[in-house]
This record gives structure tokens, C-alpha cells and sequence, in this order.
């Protein structure tokens, strides 16, 4: 266990895992806590490392930073995702705000292995110079890169947060990247697609969510949903804008779930009559959604519908 900043540690995980370079897992340290989402922080083939930062209020977070000991058992579940790099990139442009930095550092340490194929820019916002999460090993990294790795740190007592502004003078200068990936709190990456977008046309963006979706409930009258489980028909009612998984949790019914993001598919069910939306970015292939799947935990009602769970 390696305490990074005041709020993040990095522990090892003795376990054999296949993953590619950006995935994350689902984890809980007992089944009284729910499963949360965390990146491995090191490329597949080294020693398994997961980075964690403690969030306000959070359960596994804080159980992982303060109470986690050598020895002690964790529940795991994946790999998951889609934060992976593409197969072809001729210039890199990365944005991660805090715990964002976690799947980068997977990336960078494939990268590293594989001499650098790329020139990288790579911008990094935390609250402050103490929480600077294991910027040791990003400076040796670009120590190593031999110019093709450009590190570019912000914090907000110092340069300010990742807004409009700011990140629209940080790429000004940038020469064009052929690919923009992010990862970070939702309002960082709200801003730097839409500097990006506009300073670079047409350049390939992929996103990691950083935090569970969160429902936009609204007034006004609902609709009914109905769950077969069990061989019964259960009905229960959804709210407008209220995702489908906490309608059915408000109701009392059990379903399968994971990262609640729309990445790692446990929440997965199949459609009977009605449709359900779910957002582009949901971790579900074409085809997946042409058979009638959806992911309920990002996922809202189009009018009545009936599902089952589908794993």
C-alpha cells in the first residue's frame, strides 16, 4: 500500500488478470459494500496496481484509503470497458482531471513499452501540488519518451480549473492530434470536447466517464414498466427522466448491477414489448441493441415497455 497524496493510495493486486490498457474493474472489499469502478494504473503484463482517490461520502473509497491492510480480500469483477486505444494514432492529445490520470498511466506505460510510436500531449488538472497523483512516475515517463511525451500540469490554486478558458490557451499552440481522449470529472469534460471540437475539426474523441450517472428526475406523470422475474410479471412505475434501474430499486426489486456508468454491462436486459433508451456511449454493440438489449442503469423509458434481466 502507497500512499500517493492525502486522499489516494496504490495498493498491489496478487491475482492473474487479462486486460487491455485502460479497462477498469468493478470491486468491493465485502458484500455489505457495493461494487465501484476503479483503472488499473500500470500496463497489462506488470504487477497489477490499482490507484484509488477517497470521494466525499464514499463508501469503497474510503474502506480502500483508510482501512484496506496487506492480506485482506477484495471482491472482483471484469475487466470492463472501452477506453482502449485505437489501433492507429499518428498524434495524441489526453485530458484527465484527478483520478482521471489512473487509465492514462495504463496507456502510458504500454506506450512506453512500445518505444514511443506516437508524439503525446497529455494535460493534467488537480485541486493543488499535494494532490498531484503519482507525478514522480509521469516526469520519469517523459524523461523516457525522448521528447514524444509532453506533460503540461494544472492545478486550481495555481493556474485555475480546466475551464473554457484555460484549456482553449493550452491546445491554441498544439499542432493538430488525429486523437482526443479524456477522462475526469463530467464538467471538465464537457469543456475540453467543446474546445477541442471547435480548435481541431473533426478529430477522433473518446471519453471515460468518471462518475456514476446521475437521474434528472422530472415532474409531471410517469410511466409503468414491467420486470419478468421469476416467471412474474412485476410493474412498477418510472418517473420522467429517472433512469430504469433506480425505478426498479425505489419499487423493491433486486437486479443485477455494477459500475451504474453504461460501461461494464451487468445491468444488462432484454426487451419483450416497449423500447428503452440508452445513450450512445453504453458499452453495447449494434447488434446487442438490434437483439433488444439494453443497460438499465443509464437507461430511460420510451413509454411502457417489459423486460427481463439478461446478464
Amino acid at each position: 500500500m502507497t500512499k500517493e497524496t492525502p486522499t489516494t493510495v496504490s495498493f498491489g493486486v496478487d491475482a492473474t488478470l487479462g486486460f487491455e490498457a485502460g479497462q477498469f474493474v468493478l470491486l468491493r472489499p465485502n458484500a455489505a459494500l457495493p461494487w465501484r469502478a476503479y483503472s488499473f494504473s500500470r500496463a497489462p503484463g506488470q504487477p497489477l496496481r490499482l490507484t484509488v482517490r477517497r470521494v466525499e461520502n464514499g463508501k469503497v473509497s474510503t474502506h480502500l484509503t483508510t482501512q484496506l491492510m496487506t492480506g485482506d480480500r477484495l471482491e472482483v469483477k471484469g475487466p470492463y470497458g472501452q477506453f482502449v486505444l485505437p489501433a492507429i494514432v499518428t498524434r495524441g492529445l489526453f485530458i484527465a482531471g484527478g483520478s482521471g490520470i489512473t487509465p492514462f498511466l495504463s496507456w502510458l506505460h504500454t506506450l512506453d513499452g512500445r518505444g514511443w510510436p506516437f508524439p503525446i500531449t497529455l494535460i493534467v488538472g488537480n485541486r493543488n501540488a499535494s494532490e498531484q497523483i503519482l507525478k514522480a512516475e509521469l516526469d520519469a515517463l517523459q524523461a523516457k519518451s525522448g521528447g514524444k511525451l509532453s506533460c503540461v500540469h494544472v492545478t486550481d490554486d495555481r493556474e485555475g480549473p480546466l475551464t473554457r478558458e484555460l484549456l482553449t490557451r493550452l491546445v491554441a499552440s498544439l499542432e493538430a492530434p488525429s486523437f482526443m481522449a479524456m477522462c475526469g470529472p463530467q464538467p471538465m469534460m464537457d469543456n475540453a470536447r467543446e474546445v477541442v471540437s471547435a480548435r481541431f475539426p473533426g478529430v477522433a474523441v473518446l471519453e471515460e466517464k468518471f462518475s456514476a450517472s446521475v437521474d434528472a428526475v422530472g415532474d409531471g406523470p410517469g410511466t409503468t414498466l414491467e420486470l419478468v422475474q421469476d416467471g412474474k410479471v412485476k410493474p412498477f412505475d418510472v418517473k420522467p427522466g429517472e433512469h430504469v434501474l433506480a425505478a426498479a430499486r425505489r419499487a423493491g426489486y433486486e437486479l443485477p448491477s455494477g459500475c451504474e456508468m453504461g460501461a461494464c454491462g451487468a445491468c444488462r436486459v432484454k426487451l419483450q414489448s416497449g423500447d428503452i433508451q440508452v445513450p450512445a456511449d453504453a458499452c453495447l454493440s449494434e447488434k446487442e441493441l438490434q437483439d433488444g438489449y439494453r443497460l438499465i442503469c443509464v437507461g430511460k423509458a420510451r413509454g411502457p415497455a417489459r423486460f427481463e434481466s439478461a446478464p
